[in-house]
């Protein structure tokens, strides 16, 4: 996976993101709030991750109802039909060049919907990429096929101009201890470790992959007794950010959803096992 190389601590993957990938014939873009991607073409498979509301996909071979949609990082899985509309080329290049913001509510509620918005999804998840064709008063956003909806003006925020301290990404992340794990998740009804991750790094316009085996890949490597807060720390196919130097916050299956651990004997919810399966550290910001 393409990325851009380099020896400074700042470092932003060089990944297509909706607002500079190449838009393709076959395009379509979601209308439901969070739409899975299965392993396979059918329900209740493995879940390799979610699509929030309004994103734009390539679509490929169908099967049982099922299509095969692929993210503007070449991420791809199935997707249930029913909750894509296909949209024209020419459409989507449009969309993509409005103004980008991103839900920061948990939850924000949509209200003066019009246009093709049919049934309504009535909420968009934090970290939904919306497009907006005004900005006075509530927010007027728009999807690829011209429906409009306001969201409240505290539910969204532009996507940052500069990357995010560490202190700020941590602060992000811990506002959703407790939320439950959820294999494949990338919201706040379910994150995954590697969900978690991407989900809030890209609340700041901050791009990694998808999944642990390729965020592995990003940033530069520094020694375990250097990490700061905001650091990627590594485990045993397990990923979350650092807290200080010997703490963690993650989305753990046996830890039941995002919670803060220690890696340091003695430490308050300190975690053996993390301790001991430590791979590496990685720094992004």
């Amino acid at each position: 996976m393409p990325q851009r190389a380099g020896c400074n601590a700042r470092f932003f993957i060089d990944r297509p993101t909706p607002a500079t990938y190449d838009v393709p014939v076959n395009c379509a873009y979601v209308t439901t709030n969070l739409l899975d991607l299965w392993s396979q073409p059918r329900y209740n498979g493995e879940r390799l991750s979610q699509l929030f509301f309004g994103e734009t996909v390539k679509v490929g071979k169908s099967s049982n109802g099922y299509v095969l949609a692929t993210q503007a990082d070449g991420y791809s899985g199935w997707a249930d039909i029913r909750f894509l509309r296909g949209v024209r080329k020419s459409q989507a290049e449009r969309y993509l060049r409005l103004p980008k913001n991103v839900v920061v509510a948990e939850r924000a509620r949509l209200s003066g919907v019009t246009g093709r918005i049919s049934p309504s999804p009535h909420f968009l998840f934090y970290g939904t990429t919306v497009y907006i064709r005004s900005s006075k008063g509530s927010p007027a956003c728009v999807t690829p096929d011209g429906g409009v909806f306001r969201l409240r003006s505290s539910s969204v925020k532009p996507v940052a101009a500069k990357p995010p301290t560490g202190a700020q990404v941590v602060r992000e992340a811990k506002k959703f201890l407790g939320v439950p794990y959820l294999w494949g998740g990338i919201s706040p009804a379910g994150f995954d470790c590697s969900g978690l991750v991407r989900t809030v790094l890209g609340r700041f316009g901050v791009y990694v992959p998808r999944d642990t085996k390729d965020q592995i890949q990003v940033g530069i490597e520094i020694e375990r007794d250097t990490v700061r807060t905001g650091d990627l720390l590594f485990f045993k196919r397990h990923v979350g950010f650092a807290v200080g130097s010997d703490r963690i916050i993650h989305s753990s299956m046996g830890g039941s959803g995002v919670r803060i651990n220690s890696l340091r004997p003695g430490g308050e919810d300190y975690r053996p096992d993390l301790d001991r399966d430590f791979a590496i550290a990685r720094r992004i910001l």
